[in-house]
């Protein structure tokens, strides 16, 4: 694999939503873990969310195209619903992403045991690629990283190569910045909260979310 294309060692706690006023913006206290996976064939399966400020830190806030009635799956979908990269879920059986890319380009091996599927999207061993980590058939971290959009695999609004400034708007000042280990480049987190962003030039050029195991 070329030098820049590697995986960003930031895990973070995934927050889920369990709340049922779907309307409200409430900022969530980390800790929790990811819920279980959302069968694919749920009614509540496609709900999505978006991190937005609350105070200090964050909420998710879910809105439906209609008013949902309680069901057992729901609390899982909308602790699902932010967790989105593109269209791949943490939590998630990893088989979603085999089922739509094929077979993996690469099987790398992470701590604890996990495994990150690389999937190269327009030419073998370049950028962009594309990397979903497994641990104990969860999905636990997804991970975008290239100079460009990569067409479906946008998180909370904010695209490979958008600005800083989309950043800002979105999430805020982080946290934390420092390098990222790529020359010129700078991973912005906001932990314990579950995504972080390389950036170069100020233009995004890596995307990841992640659960705590």
């Amino acid at each position: 694999m070329k030098p820049g294309v590697r995986f960003a060692a930031v895990l973070a706690v995934f927050v889920a939503v369990t709340g049922l006023d779907i309307e409200s913006a409430r900022a969530q206290a980390p800790g929790r873990k990811t819920a279980k996976t959302t069968d694919p064939g749920s009614k509540f399966a496609d709900l999505r969310g978006e991190w937005r400020r609350a105070g200090a830190g964050f909420a998710c806030v879910v809105k439906p195209p209609e008013r949902l009635p309680f069901d057992k799956a729901l609390p899982d979908a909308m602790a699902r619903a932010c967790s989105f990269l593109g269209r791949f879920a943490l939590g998630d059986d990893p088989q979603t992403v085999t089922k739509a890319l094929g077979p993996p380009h690469r099987s790398l091996a992470q701590p604890k045991g996990a495994t990150a599927l690389v999937y190269f999207l327009e030419q073998a061993g370049q950028l962009p690629y594309f990397a979903a980590t497994v641990s104990k058939n969860r999905i636990v971290a997804l991970q975008i990283s290239g100079s460009a959009a990569a067409k479906g695999y946008d998180f909370n609004h904010v695209d490979l190569g958008s600005s800083t400034g989309t950043v800002l708007q979105y999430f805020g000042q982080p946290s934390r910045v420092e390098p990222s280990g790529i020359k010129d480049t700078n991973l912005w987190t906001w932990r314990p909260w579950p995504f972080s962003f390389e950036v170069k030039d100020d233009r995004v050029t890596s995307i990841r979310i992640g659960v705590s195991d």
